[in-house]
């Protein structure tokens, strides 16, 4: 991915937790390579990604992020299935808006939840670009691992 369109990432992130609570402006922390293994919080949503670019975007989040949302968006139960679906949504909302900001030339998938040993299991590319987004005293990890079909065949 180039540099314009990661930092097209960026702006999708924070616009999207703008909207939700515009008195609370959402920051993005230091974006970074990870190499190996996978960093993983409480709850992970996985959105495989099909198109010029192959691979996924995933996104990992503390319990408190969630339950915030969750009340931002008038839900007042708060459960493991509840918590989950935040999770998915979340990472829905962000790999679509990404898709239409690239012209949708991407097949994005429906998101899954993943636990810890799932994710850590994917076959993800070689290095993956991490963007932590902080939010009200929490901080989720927004995850993408996308190569060009040829890379992968290399």
């Amino acid at each position: 991915m180039e540099a314009d369109q990661l930092r097209l990432f960026k702006q999708i992130t924070l616009d999207y937790f703008s909207k939700l609570a515009p008195d609370d402006e959402p920051a993005l922390g230091e974006p970074y390579l990870q190499f190996g293994e996978a960093r993983v919080l409480d709850y992970t949503s996985w959105v495989e990604i099909r198109g010029e670019y192959d691979g996924c975007l995933y996104l990992t989040s503390p319990t408190p992020m969630l339950e915030e949302l969750l009340g931002i968006n008038g839900e007042p139960e708060v459960s493991e299935r509840t918590l989950l679906d935040m999770c998915r949504e979340l990472s829905n909302v962000l790999a679509g808006n990404a898709s239409q900001a690239f012209g949708g030339h991407w097949e994005i998938s429906v998101p899954h939840s993943l636990s810890r040993g799932m994710v850590n299991g994917l076959e993800l590319p070689e290095s993956t670009f991490v963007m932590p987004i902080r939010w009200r005293d929490s901080e989720s990890l927004l995850v993408v691992g996308l190569t060009q079909p040829s890379e992968r065949r290399a």
